[in-house]
């Protein structure tokens, strides 16, 4: 079954706002909405939308029905506040329900597990983009940020990435590869493991980023998911950003952990994606659309945008 795409936005349409994961800042939210509202959107945030518990902005029964209502809501788009930790624990609720249609889903870190399940049950192409906490009117001016404002408002079907790093000899052979891209935070990717949401890399083109990781944690969890198999028969592994990694006299070992794997498989890794918990870039990428990956000393990633 191939993916249906999300419309486009226009002037004057709604944007749920759902918070499925962590808390997030009230001052967080409103420089979100505003940005919002100067495009042109209209935010809908409901009103216990933070709630918060010790790990979670809501309840699981508040943050289930608001992401529920948004599916099935009037809306173009849903995006999550934040990530943080949460988001897996409504899926098993998903499994009961399906929309008609598909909407921009947006969101990363955390968010990852939400991603999974819309692209691989319900066939959706969704946005690993920044979360709405960190959109702010000072700041829309950011390269990745107009880029996400033009892809929402249909003014741009495309992400191109270029200058990406081989990290292997089958990474500098040249050759072009389509396929679709799936992944996301590769301590999230590790979580599904066994679960119903479990990654499909099979035939996928991967992409994996994470923070708060030092070098033989990455290590482990790559160890784990090239032995779990969620490593075999991918199409090319893609590494984005890895930050707070370091150890504590200062060293940063992820690098080398990044190699360790990339050593150790046959299809083409790279490295160089600016997307995750960089400071400065995280540039958006759609899951589960056509993209194509050309390979060689100097590595391009080509997406479509999911959006019509």
């Amino acid at each position: 079954m191939t993916s249906k795409a999300w419309k486009t936005l226009c002037p004057g349409d709604v944007v749920d706002i759902i918070a499925p994961a962590s808390h997030s800042p009230p001052p967080k939210l409103q420089a979100g909405v505003e940005w919002l509202e100067s495009i042109g959107l209209k935010a809908r945030v409901p009103v216990d939308l933070i709630s918060p518990e010790v790990f979670f902005a809501a309840p699981l029964e508040t943050q289930l029905k608001h992401l529920t209502s948004a599916l099935h809501s009037d809306s173009k788009a849903i995006w999550c506040l934040r990530g943080g930790y949460g988001s897996m624990r409504l899926i098993p609720y998903l499994m009961k329900m399906k929309p008609t249609r598909p909407k921009a889903f947006l969101g990363f870190s955390d968010i990852t597990s939400l991603h999974l399940f819309l692209n691989q049950n319900w066939k959706w192409p969704t946005l690993h983009s920044r979360v709405l906490g960190q959109m702010s009117v000072e700041l829309s001016h950011t390269p990745d940020r107009v880029e996400l404002e033009n892809i929402l408002m249909g003014r741009q079907h495309s992400v191109t990435i270029n200058n990406l790093i081989p990290m292997n000899e089958a990474a500098l052979k040249t050759k072009t590869i389509q396929g679709k891209l799936t992944g996301g935070n590769m301590r999230m990717i590790q979580t599904s493991l066994g679960s119903a949401w479990e990654m499909n890399s099979r035939g996928k083109i991967v992409f994996m980023e994470d923070i708060d990781e030092r070098g033989y944690s990455i290590h482990r969890m790559l160890e784990q998911l090239h032995q779990a198999k969620l490593l075999t028969g991918l199409k090319a592994l893609l590494f984005g950003d890895f930050t707070r990694a370091s150890e504590k006299d200062g060293k940063d070992h992820s690098l080398h952990a990044l190699e360790t794997m990339a050593a150790r498989v046959s299809y083409p890794v790279f490295r160089g994606i600016p997307s995750g918990h960089g400071t400065e870039l995280n540039h958006t990428l759609p899951f589960n659309t056509d993209c194509v990956l050309e390979t060689g000393l100097k590595g391009k990633l080509i997406l479509s945008s999911g959006g019509l």
